[in-house]
């Protein structure tokens, strides 16, 4: 009786005058054995694959499957009984990437021959394999081995090419493990297949752990339901990804000084999704990243008329402009605020603007000397105007530190303006807070 192991190897049916040589007697011996192959029929099979590797390009298209099929099978088997190669994921996803390529040249040879292996490959072994390949794939991502982990969520897409969201996964992975140029041609394939990942996700929750779980369909959904081990079942509507794909193509771009490629992709993008504020924002932020601040303005001004009550995109606008136009900022801040009284970041960054003063007041008072009546005078009301300049900011700093009580950056801002206000109670409960 013969053991069948995760991708197990079947018995040849027929063997040409070819297939009797010495060389495919003895794979398919090895393979047979109803024992997992040992170090020896290891080497043994390598060596046989050698030799008969050459002899391929006079075989017959039957015997051409034969040997991509042993020499697949061989790479699973290898994988299986050599626990230093599977602990190596590099190494370990190339053997397997080859025993992919070979599995699939059965199936294409097998097209216009006897499909002797076609129907095992895709109904047993390819989703098979997926399913552990998958697995390790999420835990990988899970353990943040990202670079590790695109890779075989890109092994899963080469088994099931019509498994997109397989291929979103990996270029995700990738970028995460900041490996870009992989994740540029993951991004590219994905965005010429026309894949958007819209649909509906069918979802309940694991009585048991707790932990909301998903579901190929509606039916095996409502199969785990009816015993009693999931509840609350919903279905999720996915939205389109369409826009991110293209986005991320576009920042990746910018990532590698390809700044005319990045506009490029995202104008493209923008002309299937004119009224997409998200994908004017996205690309408003590749010209802020190309260092194009009129590029970037425009395009925050045209989101911010399709999105008038985004906080953000006027947040946005301030920051640009406090570089150049203190008052326009400042109206800028102030809409933000007039939307979201509670947007933080507006808040702290209108007391930074505010603050903005402070030091030509400070490098004046600074430049005084003299002990003249006049001298004293205009120090005295220099020093005025700037506790007045911190007085102003407290009223946004210290709001902005109620909604964001751990931000170190307003944190030291009113550790600093207590200080300078002789607040010592306030100074000193705010600098235990800070960090470092």
């Amino acid at each position: 009786m013969k053991i069948k192991y995760a991708i197990a190897a079947s018995l040849l049916l027929s063997l040409s005058a070819f297939a009797q040589k010495d060389e495919l007697k003895g794979l398919k011996k090895i393979v047979d054995k109803d024992t997992p192959p040992t170090k020896e029929d290891m080497t043994k099979f390598k060596e046989l694959i050698a030799a008969a590797e050459p002899k391929m390009s006079a075989a017959t298209p039957e015997q051409q499957s034969d040997f991509y099929y042993y020499r697949a099978s061989g790479g699973v088997m290898e994988l299986m009984t050599n626990p230093m190669l599977m602990a190596d994921i590099k190494k370990a996803s190339a053997v397997l990437s080859s025993s992919i390529d070979d599995f699939n040249k059965v199936l294409e040879v097998e097209k216009n021959a006897k499909k002797t292996h076609t129907k095992e490959i895709q109904e047993e072994i390819f989703p098979e394999v997926k399913t552990m390949v998958g697995n390790i794939a999420n835990q990988l991502a899970e353990g943040k081995m990202y670079k590790e982990a695109a890779a075989l969520y890109g092994l899963v897409y080469k088994l099931d090419p019509k498994d997109h969201a397989q291929l979103y996964n990996a270029a995700a992975m990738a970028v995460n493990g900041q490996d870009y140029d992989n994740a540029l041609n993951y991004y590219l394939t994905l965005d010429k297949s026309g894949f958007t990942g819209e649909g509906t996700a069918y979802v309940a929750k694991n009585k048991k752990s707790g932990q909301v779980e998903g579901f190929p369909n509606r039916e095996t959904r409502d199969i785990a339901i009816k015993t009693g081990e999931y509840l609350e079942p919903k279905d999720e509507k996915l939205p389109s990804l369409k826009g991110e794909i293209t986005k991320n193509i576009a920042l990746i771009y910018v990532q590698k000084g390809e700044n005319d490629k990045a506009k490029a992709a995202m104008t493209a993008a923008r002309k299937n999704n004119p009224e997409d504020v998200n994908l004017i924002v996205a690309e408003a932020n590749i010209y802020y990243q190309a260092k194009d601040m009129e590029g970037y303005k425009r395009l925050i001004n045209e989101a911010a008329a399709k999105n008038p009550n985004n906080p953000e995109l006027f947040y946005n606008l301030g920051v640009v402009a406090s570089e150049t136009d203190k008052a326009e900022a400042k109206n800028h801040y102030s809409k933000a605020l007039q939307i979201d009284p509670n947007y933080e970041p507006a808040l702290v960054g209108m007391a930074s603007l505010i603050l903005g003063d402070e030091e030509k007041i400070v490098n004046e008072m600074n430049s005084i000397t003299g002990t003249s009546k006049k001298e004293n005078d205009r120090y005295d009301a220099l020093k005025k105007k700037k506790d007045a300049i911190y007085t102003e900011s407290l009223t946004y700093l210290e709001k902005a530190h109620k909604i964001k009580p751990d931000n170190q950056y307003t944190i030291s801002l009113l550790t600093s303006i207590y200080q300078a206000l002789e607040r010592d109670a306030d100074y000193k409960a705010m600098k235990a807070k800070l960090k470092g």
